[in-house]
């Protein structure tokens, strides 16, 4: 085939914070990457869609080449939060894409095919957010992740959120203040309650994130409120990956920048069942989308 003509296979990590792209080969070797903002296409739509797109166009330009031109060849694979959503789901189903074939998943399905290889197994992520998965077959079971208003315990947002609330029970006089509140407060140069509410009562979850580190830092401190917080944490993400193990029937895989910081205080009985995730969320949508077409011959 000549090279020109050769599909071009993009898989696609869409999150709440971020939205990467990766350029593969057929033989699933990575050839470039670019990453834009947010794609959660059940609370951005449109805007999740432009991201998409410009984080394709920087990859493809990485290697001299632009959609307009190369339409025809290209496969893109994506793996989407918010899709869950019917609506979401529907609306992107409609979408005017500038692609030669374009197919979606769930970001948490794309995880588990890229961490697996395709196989049955699970994963915990915790990352801004946080959730437990397990693939059996082609049936995905999702336990948490639902999202930081409800849910999320564990992640990066919900450790900086409860650290925050905690800080404000402190500066109201209800709990003793410590030694990692009181660093928090000169961390993010607040002087009262209200200058916390100010800043964080509109916040995205990442902004919420970006603590989740001072509160790791502080339980390995063993302060006295940082502690609890990250300990209510991990149980939860234990349960939660022990719930998708016994679905899946296979191998753990952790994901996510908050689990090496956690790690430590999750359940130790989960140790024998982790293994590495084979490849990233990226090569899983183009795992899902190349399934999809075998199973109609293409």
């Amino acid at each position: 085939m000549n090279t020109s003509e050769a599909p071009i296979f993009i898989g696609i990590d869409g999150g709440g914070t971020k939205c990467r792209a990766v350029v593969f080969d057929r033989e699933y070797n990575q050839l470039s990457t670019a990453v834009a903002g947010p794609a959660n296409v059940a609370k951005y739509g449109k805007l999740a869609y432009d991201e998409m797109l410009a984080a394709v166009r920087e990859a493809l330009h990485r290697l001299n080449l632009e959609i307009e031109s190369e339409q025809h060849r290209l496969f893109v694979g994506a793996g989407l939060a918010g899709v869950n959503v019917p609506s979401a789901a529907r609306a992107l189903q409609q979408w005017q894409h500038p692609f030669a074939r374009f197919d979606f998943t769930s970001d948490i399905h794309a995880a588990l095919l890229g961490a697996h290889n395709g196989n049955d197994g699970a994963v915990l992520i915790a990352g801004t957010g946080s959730c437990a998965a397990g693939l059996k077959g082609n049936a995905v079971k999702q336990f948490g992740g639902h999202g930081f208003a409800l849910g999320d315990k564990g992640s990066g947002a919900w450790l900086g959120k409860t650290a925050l609330a905690k800080t404000l029970e402190s500066l109201d006089g209800v709990i003793l203040a410590s030694d990692f509140t009181r660093d928090l407060q000169q961390h993010l140069s607040i002087r009262s309650a209200n200058d916390i509410v100010d800043v964080y009562n509109q916040a995205p979850p990442s902004a919420f994130a970006e603590l989740a580190p001072l509160v790791i830092a502080a339980a390995r401190d063993r302060d006295p409120i940082a502690l609890p917080i990250v300990v209510e944490g991990a149980v939860y993400l234990s349960n939660i990956a022990s719930r998708a193990l016994i679905y899946s029937g296979n191998k753990l895989a952790l994901v996510g920048g908050v689990i090496e910081g956690i790690l430590p205080w999750l359940d130790e009985n989960l140790n024998p069942s982790t293994a590495s995730a084979h490849h990233g969320p990226e090569h899983g949508a183009v795992i899902y989308q190349r399934t999809k077409l075998q199973a109609k011959g293409q």
